[in-house]
């Protein structure tokens, strides 16, 4: 009985997953370079400490901030950094699988 995973897997099979493997890396490299794209993309606003100064609460705009361009940017963010998660994950599983 072999101890390694990858003694047990076809040739065939392992060349399949190593090209997942790869493509799986592809995929990250390509969605890190559309978030770095994203952030830059954000609007810096006018930062929170001003609100403790003059007391104000949230305004319309802060309750209804997803439907802007800001709030759909921020919702790409996360989508990306989740699919980012995920592929790392795979990633790591089919590495470990494969070698």
């Amino acid at each position: 009985m072999s101890l390694f995973l990858a003694d047990t897997i076809s040739s065939t099979t392992s060349t399949v997953l190593s090209n997942l493997a790869r493509v799986c890396l592809v995929l990250i490299a390509l969605l890190c370079l559309v978030l770095v794209v994203l952030v830059f993309m954000q609007i810096t606003g006018e930062s929170e400490a001003n609100n403790v100064i003059t007391g104000n609460q949230d305004s319309y705009y802060a309750h209804n901030k997803s439907g802007s361009r800001q709030g759909r940017i921020t919702r790409l963010i996360y989508i990306c950094l989740g699919i980012v998660a995920v592929l790392a994950i795979a990633y790591f599983i089919l590495i470990k699988v494969v070698y």
